[in-house]
């Protein structure tokens, strides 16, 4: 009787695991790790997220090796995209696969969609024109503070030639200037804005530009995990925490 249970036990296992690692993994959910602090004053280095992946299209495997030959599915050589069943939204926190290098992934919170302009003056991100609702989501450093956080993209010139990845041509060819006569970008189609929710220390759009739809994975739901290996025991009050 004992073997027996073991066996059925062993074999629901087996088939959980099939139905995580065979379909939700590549298709509905996937786990990932925040490794930077870009994201601090929402998520630390060390917690572990869960994304839902579907909502965005989620990759066809082996489409970045052999495309067929007809189809009518959205993406490039990196891989086809499956349908997506929705739109990014303003204010959610995504994963996607970082424009400079497609092999990284990057977490960052969309602030603009396509359309939209975009100018932070005074620490303060604007958006067409408004003060933008995010700003709660924000940590600021008074004690390090970046010039990104203080004048964008006015400081372009400045940063021209010394910040890694600085996309400073595509940025400044999609800038105009307001009826304010102030400078600020505006956001191509199919593209969205994505920022560091810790502003003085993000490598976000503000540096390698708006990202492509098609690069995004999917939407960070929940932390179902919490440690930096080798710095203490796990952060067990952000077990199970909604991501907002």
């Amino acid at each position: 009787m004992k073997v027996t249970k073991i066996k059925d036990w062993i074999l629901q296992l087996s088939l959980a695991l099939i139905i995580f690692f065979g379909f939700l993994r590549p298709y509905v959910i996937e786990a990932f790790r925040i490794p930077t602090p870009s994201m601090e004053g929402t998520m630390l280095v060390g917690d572990h997220l869960l994304v839902l992946k579907v909502s965005e299209g989620q990759k066809i495997p082996w489409t970045d090796r052999m495309s067929p030959m007809l189809h009518c599915f959205r993406g490039d050589e990196h891989g086809l995209l499956m349908p997506a069943v929705s739109d990014p939204e303003i204010g959610e926190i995504l994963i996607f696969k970082y424009p400079a290098d497609p092999v990284k992934d990057f977490v960052k919170r969309m602030v603009a969609a396509s359309g939209d302009t975009v100018r932070v003056s005074g620490d303060t991100l604007y958006v067409n024109g408004e003060p933008s609702e995010n700003w709660a989501f924000c940590y600021q450093d008074e004690f390090r503070p970046s010039p990104l956080d203080e004048a964008w993209p006015d400081c372009l010139d400045q940063l021209y030639g010394r910040v890694a990845d600085l996309a400073y041509w595509e940025i400044r060819n999609n800038c105009i200037l307001t009826e304010d006569s102030v400078l600020a970008y505006v956001v191509p189609e199919d593209h969205v804005f994505m920022m560091g929710d810790n502003r003085d220390h993000s490598s976000d759009s503000r540096v390698w530009g708006a990202l492509h739809v098609d690069l995004i994975k999917g939407e960070a739901l929940v932390t179902y995990w919490s440690w930096v290996p080798g710095h203490g025991f796990p952060k067990l009050d952000r077990v199970a925490r909604l991501i907002r």
